[in-house]
């Protein structure tokens, strides 16, 4: 059965992991991912026996992925005092986040996630609909029930990682080059991101796959790489075509 990433993320690639886990070479062993995000292409490639090693700078979404890998009960059971949510709850989480000691915030980047507008997070609002919907009872009993093997996460930068395992195979999934915010403080996370550094620094890695969204400027940052124009649905809603590249060195 197929594990599935518990996050609602933006950008997220649960949609794409056939056309991408397709493109990973079959002598790969273990899988590299600076930006882990939501973790759907990383899941997948743990289901297949390949050891992935997941990084993110964002620090609550690190403490979510170690507390839900450590103890996915007690998480479940902590998420399950914030149920059911209201509305005006969900604004006094979110202005509370970053007050509380880790391992609350973790629970609390869940329940936000969950019920934020496409899984903002702390970056956006959230609606009746977000909190009825997505943030269920069954949502937590996936929690509860989450097991995975192969498949480990620590915060740091992606630069450090580049530096520190250029020689494994990545996959990337980097903020893409556009102007909203994603999570993060406000959004402020990924604002700013320096999109040229991350496209010089890949010319020291030996192998790797990048998502990325299809614009003018980054098709001329990779120019001289394959580029690979899929057409999986994305988003919250099936019926948006994707508008997104793959950039593969391998």
């Amino acid at each position: 059965m197929t594990i599935k990433s518990p996050l609602r993320y933006p950008g997220g690639k649960s949609r794409a992991v056939d056309t991408i886990t397709r493109l990973i070479p079959k002598d790969v062993s273990r899988l590299v991912s600076p930006f882990l995000g939501g973790g759907s292409i990383e899941l997948a490639c743990a289901e297949k026996g390949i050891k992935v090693q997941g990084f993110d700078i964002f620090q609550p979404l690190v403490a979510f992925w170690q507390y839900l890998l450590t103890d996915p009960e007690q998480l479940a059971a902590a998420v399950q005092a914030h149920y059911p949510l209201t509305k005006t709850r969900f604004y006094e989480l979110q202005a509370q986040h970053q007050d509380v000691a880790t391992p609350e915030q973790a629970v609390l980047f869940f329940v936000l996630n969950r019920a934020s507008f496409s899984g903002t997070t702390l970056s956006g609002g959230c609606s009746q609909q977000s909190v009825t919907q997505r943030f269920t009872q069954s949502s937590i009993e996936r929690l509860r029930n989450f097991r995975v093997d192969h498949f480990s996460v620590a915060w740091a930068d992606y630069q450090t990682v580049l530096e520190n395992y250029a020689d494994e195979f990545m996959y990337l999934d980097p903020p893409y080059l556009i102007k909203s915010t994603l999570y993060g403080n406000r959004g402020s996370t990924h604002k700013g991101f320096d999109h040229q550094a991350l496209a010089e620094n890949l010319k020291t890695c030996q192998r790797w796959i990048l998502s990325y969204n299809h614009c003018p400027e980054i098709l001329e940052l990779y120019r001289d790489y394959e580029i690979i124009f899929p057409d999986w649905k994305y988003g919250m809603s099936r019926n948006k075509t994707s508008k997104e590249i793959l950039v593969v060195n391998i």
